[in-house]
């Protein structure tokens, strides 16, 4: 069991009355404040009042400062964001996010969060570490269901990250203006045509629209990066915590580290040329062009779908999931995996249902018998093949957290077997079918190099 951590604010105010030969000289001291970025409050500056009164009006206290027991240090390794970026020397997160913007403090032995990125250890391991991050895949290390857990499950030739949405987003653009100039790079709507992907620069398309939804769409960049408390539906995408929650101090530091991510990404965008937006009057008859397309999507929708089906294989893993629904809000609605080789995946019955394949259930035989399969399938057409990442897989069968109902209590979930005890399970039920007894040996390979299988 984790030892939690509960911080606490106390009311700290001074004042120094000095009585000398007669006169009365009342100084009213408040140290000045360090305010973060965030706060829209000028600092409190010290001020002298001489009064040749005896006797000293009392003087209003000043507002609480946010003070508090400091959070013991974590052991972050060298190359880490915690310890590029000083995480440990940052206030405690729930209580600085816990008071209203005019009283948060960042007392002198702690450092302002809001500038580390100025500091080019940090930005540069900020940078490192984002660059590597599948922009569907961000935030969501830890959850247990959803859609975006098809792009853990395969090795791609050209793997969607941040460097790669990042590294020519002016290119890219110009890229996307040139295949939309190209009649047969207009498909329309249910018709694919993977033989176009260079020509048409299907992974440009991908590109430009999620460069567009990050750095252009402030309400979806809100939905995925706002990492403040009483969301709702955004807590379920990042790891938030409440003074109530009692986080660990590894928990509370992890919400700063949260923050550096989304500022990188801030940062990212504000280095953009504006002419990019595509809401910009200047894009009004480029707008109309992909419009006409799928008339009843978003353009953002509309040009992952694209891509898809010129034959980007990234494109062809979105599905219309959100963190909060199981069918996503039309604005966000791409639905590349129509078009792709990954299609069975989401609509055959071999799964139940797509919620069946990418929920992280615990380890049964009757899961492990469906997904093992994919240990040998291998599925190419029109010349994307499938490269099932079978670490990924057996990680997701073999290893923590799964997902637990909200309305279970996870006291009551008995212990779900090992993978060593279901793997002995299916040889005896497959002992004579060799087929089947590959894919398990395969899987059980994996698992026992992986140091999971017991």
């Amino acid at each position: 069991m984790k030892t939690s951590y509960k911080a606490t604010a106390w009311v700290g105010a001074g004042g120094l009355g000095l009585l000398v030969l007669g006169v009365v000289v009342v100084m009213f001291l408040n140290t000045p404040r360090s305010i973060s970025k965030e706060s829209s409050v000028e600092p409190i500056t010290p001020k002298l009042i001489a009064n040749n009164s005896p006797i000293a009006e009392s003087p209003i206290s000043p507002p609480a400062e946010l003070v508090g027991p400091r959070l013991p240090p974590i052991d972050y390794p060298l190359g880490s964001i915690g310890f590029a970026c000083d995480v440990n020397k940052f206030p405690p997160a729930v209580v600085y996010w816990s008071f209203e913007p005019d009283r948060r403090e960042i007392r002198p032995q702690e450092k302002d969060p809001s500038v580390a990125l100025q500091n080019e250890e940090c930005s540069t391991t900020v940078e490192q570490q984002m660059y590597a991050i599948n922009p569907y895949l961000w935030g969501k290390e830890n959850e247990t269901w959803g859609t975006h857990l098809a792009f853990e499950f395969v090795n791609i030739d050209n793997p969607l990250t941040f460097e790669r949405i990042f590294t020519d987003p002016t290119g890219d653009f110009v890229r996307v203006q040139e295949a939309l100039a190209r009649p047969e790079c207009q498909l329309g709507q249910n018709v694919g045509n993977w033989q176009l992907k260079e020509t048409c620069h299907a992974d440009a398309i991908l590109n430009y629209a999620l460069v567009t939804r990050f750095c252009y769409q402030e309400e979806y960049y809100n939905f995925i990066v706002d990492y403040r408390y009483g969301n709702g539906v955004n807590n379920r995408t990042r790891q938030s915590y409440r003074k109530e929650d009692n986080p660990t101090p590894e928990q509370d530091r992890s919400m700063w580290i949260q923050e550096l991510e989304g500022r990188w990404v801030r940062e990212k965008c504000k280095t953009l040329d504006p002419s990019l937006d595509l809401q910009s009057p200047v894009h009004t008859e480029l707008r109309k062009q992909i419009h006409l397309l799928q008339p009843e999507k978003s353009l953002n929708a509309t040009l992952i779908d694209l891509a898809a089906r010129l034959g980007d294989a990234a494109a062809g893993l979105t599905y219309p999931f959100s963190v909060g629904s199981w069918v996503d809000h039309v604005e966000y609605g791409e639905e590349g995996y129509k078009h792709s080789p990954f299609t069975p995946w989401f609509t055959t019955k071999r799964f139940d249902d797509p919620k069946d394949l990418f929920t992280k259930h615990p380890p049964s035989a009757e899961r492990m018998r469906r997904l093992v399969r994919l240990f040998a399938e291998e599925r190419t057409q029109d010349g994307i093949s499938i490269d099932y990442n079978h670490e990924a897989l057996v990680q997701y069968l073999c290893t923590p957290p799964y997902y637990t109902s909200p309305w279970v209590d996870e006291d009551t979930i008995p212990e779900p077997p090992s993978c060593r005890t279901i793997v002995i399970e299916l040889h005896q039920e497959f002992h004579d079918n060799q087929t089947i007894l590959g894919y398990i040996a395969t899987f059980e390979d994996v698992a026992m190099r992986l140091d999971v299988y017991e």
